[in-house]
């Protein structure tokens, strides 16, 4: 697939968006354990800019869509349609094992994230190379 000026434009906004709210992330799990973990004020100011971040990248991400053409965009929605699927009916279903105590361990959001984002890659490969 070519890439317009647009959609390389629209993707590295993408790309400094989800850096700059992945520090933010870093910066309040760390943070808050390392540097500040009695600072209740400062706490909830690091969880605003990253929850601003956060949005922040959701609208940059929608540009992104915007900019595509019609086939990437068929191919995005794909591969988050399978993304979201798995992040609702994983989440839950381990959820549910750590509170039945099915697994001998807590349930950390960590482990979904890898599992969301190992998903849209791997769809992201299948469905790219289903329309070449």
């Amino acid at each position: 697939m070519n890439c317009t000026v647009s959609t390389k434009k629209s993707m590295s906004r993408l790309a400094i968006a989800t850096a700059a709210w992945l520090l933010s992330t870093a910066v309040a799990t760390f943070g808050s354990m390392l540097l500040w973990p009695d600072q209740q004020l400062v706490k909830i100011l690091v969880l605003l800019l990253n929850l601003v971040l956060g949005g922040v990248m959701i609208e940059v991400n929608r540009r992104y869509v915007l900019a595509l053409d019609e086939l990437q965009q068929k191919i995005y929605l794909q591969a988050s349609a399978i993304s979201l699927g798995v992040a609702v009916i994983g989440g839950i279903t381990y959820s549910l094992a750590d509170t039945t105590n099915v697994i001998p361990f807590d349930a950390e959001i960590s482990v979904l994230i890898m599992l969301v984002g190992i998903t849209y890659l791997v769809s992201m490969i299948i469905a790219t190379r289903r329309y070449q």
